[in-house]
């Protein structure tokens, strides 16, 4: 980004900051319920196929809650804006879901536990939703310059891998038995505390400037017909649904770590073998987007995924410099997929606009969310039955069950990649130029008609 590209951005630079530093806690809010779950579980006693039968009872609730909430985001004015109120409030409720979560007593009945986690589960992922949907639906009242947007959006990719990072490597090193050994409650307290600290400076110092035309007012059979007439929408969020369907990886390399090479503190390294490289492609993000285009980039770095799984199945786990060498090269594809995935949906609120005169950016980012929260409910689930159908039980460690391990960890996360890249290549149609182009006539520059014959249509 060239000195006078960024004289024409619209945000303060401590606002940038603000809004990028916020995704450094929000990741680690994510990482330690996404990635630890399932090993905090086992840890507790409950069984492989009852941690996995638990992880998605929640969902049912879930569903409902983040369409509510969507519906909320898009409908309810603040007098202080549309976005940041929710920001500021989910600042505070984040931290007090996730140490609540993680507080299970330990000395009670496996029903009570079970209880203690589907509730936990549910209130933490109501926060979720408040903590990620308006902040990704807050970029679009922020700027309405693509390339300001897109290059925001790339910052956020490096401060959430920091976020990622840092809390793979604090977690195992505090939890565990190899480390500090404080216990799940006490780690899930530190973690909070650092999250909610990173978190609540964007609800103060970031401004919002733009949300369009003021829309009518409509009714909730009204705004789902007109998010789901937005075909690029649903068919992008299917596609990162699909791909994260299978992607054991993160989920089990703290069980690898645990159960399988004997040191739970190794998770670390592996976490940040896989995570280190997204923070490289999100410092050079805004320029590949410039030379390629971001649908050609994503089927790209999810080819790079599958392959590099791939090949680390047949390499085995017998060598720890060749399992983090793979590691790395299936972060660089892992990574590249994470930074792009979030740059779909605010092209789609600019077709959704162009198309059809309405944004629905609450709807469409809470959708985004509900999917997210999805895929990592369902693959701790899928993961836990997979590891109990290979033989594994964290109560009886046998060398079929490492071995059940190694092939979920590896050849398991491949196949959501094998069927996502030809949807995406297919079905997806909204390239940077047409959004573009809808851009400017969303914003007035030029008219509908100019745009689509710009277009082409």
């Amino acid at each position: 980004m060239t000195k006078k590209r960024k004289k024409d951005w619209v945000t303060r630079p401590l606002e940038r900051i603000a809004y990028v530093i916020y995704f450094i806690g929000q990741l680690i809010f994510n990482v330690i319920v996404s990635s630890y779950t399932l090993v905090y579980l086992l840890n507790a006693g409950i069984n492989e196929v009852t941690a996995g039968a638990i992880l998605l009872a929640p969902k049912i609730i879930d569903a409902i809650d983040d369409t509510v909430f969507g519906i909320l985001v898009d409908k309810v004015r603040f007098k202080k804006g549309r976005f940041l109120p929710w920001v500021k409030l989910a600042s505070i409720l984040m931290p007090l879901a996730t140490i609540f979560f993680f507080s299970m007593p330990g000395n009670v009945s496996n029903t009570v536990k079970c209880i203690w986690v589907i509730i936990g589960y549910i209130l933490w992922d109501i926060c979720y939703t408040m903590c990620d949907a308006p902040v990704y639906a807050l970029v679009t009242s922020m700027t309405n310059d693509m390339d300001e947007r897109n290059s925001i959006l790339s910052y956020t990719r490096i401060s959430g891998g920091i976020g990622g990072m840092l809390a793979s490597i604090m977690i195992p090193m505090m939890y565990g038995t190899n480390g500090m050994n404080l216990g799940w409650s006490k780690t899930a307290i530190i973690v909070s505390l650092f999250g909610a600290a990173m978190m609540l400076p964007a609800g103060f110092l970031v401004k919002e400037r733009y949300h369009g035309e003021k829309e009518e007012e409509v009714g909730f059979r009204e705004l789902f017909a007109s998010l789901f007439e937005n075909r690029n929408l649903v068919i992008i969020i299917l596609v990162r649904f699909i791909f994260m369907l299978t992607m054991s990886a993160e989920v089990l390399s703290s069980v690898f770590a645990q159960y399988v090479l004997g040191n739970e503190t190794l998770g670390s390294l592996l976490t940040m073998a896989i995570s280190m490289p997204a923070l490289v492609l999100s410092a050079i993000m805004p320029a590949l987007m410039r030379r390629f285009d971001k649908v050609h980039l994503y089927a790209f770095f999810m080819g790079t995924f599958v392959v590099a799984s791939i090949i680390q199945y047949f390499m085995g786990y017998g060598n720890l410099a060749s399992v983090i060498g793979l590691s790395v090269l299936r972060g660089i594809g892992y990574g590249g997929f994470s930074i792009l995935s979030f740059m779909f949906v605010p092209d789609c609120i600019e077709y959704s606009q162009f198309s059809g005169g309405r944004r629905n950016e609450g709807v469409s980012f809470a959708l985004q969310t509900f999917v997210n929260k999805l895929n990592a409910a369902i693959i701790s689930s899928i993961s836990a039955f997979f590891l109990a159908m290979m033989g594994f039980s964290a109560a009886n460690v046998t060398p079929e069950g490492q071995r059940g391990v190694w092939m979920t960890y590896t050849l398991l996360s491949a196949l959501g990649g094998i069927a996502a890249i030809p949807l995406l290549l297919k079905c997806y149609t909204l390239t940077d130029k047409k959004v573009a182009i809808m851009m400017k006539a969303n914003n007035g520059e030029i008219s509908k008609q100019e745009a689509l014959k710009q277009i082409g249509e």
